[in-house]
């Protein structure tokens, strides 16, 4: 189980231990080089060759860094790809093997197609350039338009990582800091945080063990987009 409180710091830091026998927690020095560079925005992507990979936003957008993630207890990287967007992006909708993109100096939109998922290609998009807002319509839809509403800028939150399996002596696994976004993999109970120190893995071995399991006895796979209800009792919010 896991806890997490909210607050608005910029650092990631640790206790001693930050591994129980059912929560692993991977700090940005347990991860590959490029995982601990400061990055902008992440997306999670499942190929159409049975590799899990996340792509770390890098560079004010012009890179992506790619991390294999299919096996959670050997994350490795694989080569960066220098893409050639603008400024920098958040990731707006997924469409299949594609994403729409939005870049946050509010210059419009452009496609990324992770069809090859090595070597993902930006696309600038025009029929979206005068959009400012986009919502979804079901799965295939997208709703566009322009708005002059401004939003105060929201504090980055503070997660801290209980172990409280054992109530009487809950145990603090890690706090992590200025987490500007953050991604759940309902299919294995993953989180992943992303702050300016680098990428936060939470893992929960036992889960992904039993996700493994499913996998070889041909059981359908779950999206990795939306949290299954055997990580709902975590308590991570």
């Amino acid at each position: 189980m896991l806890v997490a409180i909210f607050a608005a710091t910029v650092t990631v830091q640790a206790s001693t231990q930050t591994r129980s026998r059912s929560i692993v927690v991977e700090l940005p020095s347990d991860l590959p080089e490029m995982a601990q560079r400061k990055s902008e925005a992440m997306y999670l992507h499942d190929s159409e060759v049975g590799q899990t990979v996340l792509y770390l936003e890098q560079d004010q957008g012009r890179t992506l860094a790619i991390l294999d993630i299919t096996d959670l207890g050997t994350i490795r990287a694989l080569p960066q790809v220098s893409i050639g967007a603008r400024s920098t992006y958040d990731f707006v909708k997924n469409f299949g093997d594609t994403v729409l993109i939005q870049y946050r100096d509010h210059s419009g939109f452009a496609i990324i197609s992770f069809k090859r998922y090595k070597q993902p290609v930006l696309v600038e998009a025009p029929e979206f350039q005068q959009a400012a807002h986009t919502e979804a319509l079901g799965r295939d839809g997208l709703l566009l338009a322009s708005t002059s509403r401004t939003s105060a800028p929201i504090e980055d939150p503070q997660y801290e990582v209980f172990d409280v399996s054992n109530p009487s002596k809950p145990v603090k696994l890690a706090t992590v800091t200025g987490v500007k976004q953050r991604l759940d993999r309902a299919a294995t109970c993953t989180v992943f945080l992303l702050s300016d120190t680098g990428l936060t893995v939470i893992r929960r071995p036992n889960v992904e063990q039993d996700h493994k399991n499913m996998m070889e006895s041909g059981s359908i796979y779950s999206s990795p987009y939306s949290r299954s209800s055997s990580c709902g009792n975590s308590g991570l919010n």
